[in-house]
């Protein structure tokens, strides 16, 4: 579905399943009012922790991984999912609402140099900060 009607659907009470990565979400996030944040890398393992009784639209960076996304979640027995045709790229480009932290935007010469502009990881300050 495109990022309008996907705006239209959450609006309406559907939950957006966020499945990129934490250095994906740490500069830029939908500005919705219900997003569950599920890592592709984790996915499978988690399908469990979704809602059942909601409408669910997958969302990624690029819509790379929506489509097998929806696929095990079929396979699991849900029924009512949408897939955001181009992601998070096509969301921001058509200016619908994201919330953006320009100190953990992502820059670099080539994919290998890629680093926030802080020059830090922010999981990894948030691991530090926890207790022991």
């Amino acid at each position: 579905m495109s990022p309008r009607e996907a705006r239209d659907l959450l609006s309406a009470g559907a939950v957006l399943v966020d499945l990129r990565e934490a250095y994906e979400t740490n500069f830029r996030v939908f500005d919705v009012e219900k997003v569950l944040y599920l890592p592709w890398s984790t996915f499978p393992e988690r399908i469990g922790d979704l809602p059942r009784d909601r409408a669910l639209i997958l969302a990624d960076a690029s819509g790379i991984y929506v489509r097998e996304a929806a696929r095990l979640l079929s396979r699991a027995g849900f029924s009512n999912l949408g897939k955001l045709s181009g992601g998070m790229i096509d969301w921001d480009g058509e200016g619908l609402p994201v919330r953006k932290d320009p100190d953990f935007e992502l820059g670099g010469q080539c994919a290998c140099k890629i680093k926030t502009r802080a020059g830090r990881n922010p999981l990894i300050e948030k691991d530090e900060a926890r207790p022991s």
